[in-house]
């Protein structure tokens, strides 16, 4: 009688993976289309708006012609630019600290008890939420140097010659600004308040205690704990800034003297007025560069005065 040995079944290898492995692998997979979004979006058309800076486009032949550095040569020593340069930093500077200022006393109002906050808050949310044309239109009409309800009601106030806002070169540019910040202050306040909301009572009531006035209070509490979201809407406020179109491209065009022409309008008027891609390239590496250091700086800066717990 013979007897026959069967081969045993092999025991399957069993793969274990740590909780970081699993969580390293789960944030990569919510990543991927964030990364991707950024590769066909922002990368490849920056490295393709590099190339582009140094060729000579001509739509008719549908040629290009090597030109190394002579539209950023061209760029350096065209007046136009430096104005336009000049014209959005004067813009950051009124539009970053203004948004930033208002924001946060906004939050600061709704994150006290009042009545009818939910209402007050979605008031506030508005300005945020609606189209950006319908926002300058309507300020158009507020704004009407001799039809608008506001310099009418300065003339019934006795003021004869009140501001023409948007002809006036001294007035246009910071009336821009101001309504960019009116259209985006319910945004920096949603996030004020939903840093605000987050600070524990304890440290309040242990500052009462100790005698602590109110400006003590947001000195060494407040602002240091919601500090890392302040330093999220200041860098991209500083962006935004920069940034600026719409209000230049709808109310203004630029004018009045090329008064309100930023970057972003200079290089939209020299692609699509002047079919003069590769010059608007040139600005807009410029600008990304521009916008690169003031990014740095505050990068850098934010080490001494923003609290990570």
């Amino acid at each position: 009688m013979e007897i026959v040995l069967k081969d045993e079944p092999k025991k399957k290898k069993t793969r274990t993976y740590s909780l970081e492995k699993l969580e390293s692998r789960a944030g990569l997979m919510f990543a991927t289309p964030a990364i991707i979004g950024f590769l066909l979006f922002i990368l490849i058309p920056m490295i393709c708006v590099f190339f582009l800076s140094m060729f000579k486009v001509d739509l008719i032949s549908n040629t290009f012609e090597f030109k190394q550095l002579t539209y950023y040569d061209n760029m350096i020593h065209d007046k136009d630019f430096w104005k336009s340069v000049r014209n959005s930093l004067v813009y950051m500077i009124i539009y970053v600290p203004l948004t930033l200022a208002m924001g946060l006393r906004m939050a600061l109002i709704l994150n006290t008890k009042m009545r009818a906050r939910g209402v007050v808050r979605t008031f506030f949310i508005i300005p945020y939420i609606t189209t950006y044309v319908a926002t300058l239109v309507v300020w158009n009409v507020f704004l009407h140097p001799t039809e608008g309800p506001v310099n009418s009601l300065l003339m019934s106030l006795g003021i004869s010659n009140p501001p023409q806002y948007m002809v006036n070169v001294n007035w246009a540019l910071p009336i821009l600004a101001i309504i960019g910040s009116w259209k985006d202050v319910g945004y920096h306040c949603i996030l004020f308040l939903a840093a605000l909301q987050g600070v524990s009572k304890d440290y309040y009531e242990a500052s009462s205690i100790d005698g602590a006035t109110l400006l003590q209070r947001f000195k060494h509490i407040t602002f240091p704990l919601i500090s890392p979201t302040t330093f999220f809407l200041l860098l991209i406020t500083i962006i935004g800034g920069l940034q600026a179109f719409y209000q230049m491209a709808i109310l203004t065009k630029g004018g009045p003297a090329f008064s309100t022409t930023t970057m972003t309008y200079h290089i939209y008027r020299s692609a699509f007025e002047y079919y003069n891609f590769s010059y608007a390239s040139a600005v807009g590496m410029f600008m990304f560069l521009l916008t690169l250091v003031f990014i740095m700086i505050n990068w850098f800066a934010q080490k001494k005065w923003v609290f990570y717990q």
